[in-house]
């Protein structure tokens, strides 16, 4: 599982490092993918099959046909290098508004990682973290 916030830089050629604890689910491969917030999702290999089958098993009118693409045209295939980064493709970056050489979150959620725009990340959080205080459970 992916748990915890972490905040590291994207370096010049577009990777990132991702946290010790999330290197050994990822090592034999993982997708890149756009998150439905504006940010980036990181699945291992293995859990994107699975995401890929819900979408798949959707319906698959002209809206369930333009999420599919927008989820599998935008994903990308990596594998992580020895020092445990994760390249991330300029049309993803831009996609999450990620500039290279600049701090990004890193997200563990649980099932995956999400990749965010440090402002745009802290911004969510506080809203998150407001709307959880609300909340009756």
């Amino acid at each position: 599982m992916f748990l915890g916030e972490y905040f590291h830089s994207l370096d010049l050629k577009g990777r990132v490092v991702m946290p010790s604890g999330f290197r050994r689910r990822l090592e034999t491969g993982c997708v890149v993918a756009k998150g439905q917030d504006g940010q980036l999702v990181v699945f291992s290999a293995d859990d994107f099959e699975k995401r890929a089958a819900e979408v798949i098993d959707a319906p698959q009118d002209k809206g369930g046909r333009r999420f599919a693409r927008t989820v599998f045209g935008g994903a990308d295939l990596q594998t992580p290098d020895k020092s445990g980064r994760v390249l991330v493709k300029p049309d993803l970056r831009e996609f999450a508004h990620l500039e290279t050489s600049s701090e990004i979150a890193v997200i563990g959620v649980f099932d995956h990682v999400e990749l965010w725009n440090r402002d745009d990340y802290v911004a969510d959080r506080i809203a998150g973290d407001e709307t959880y205080l609300e909340e009756d459970v």
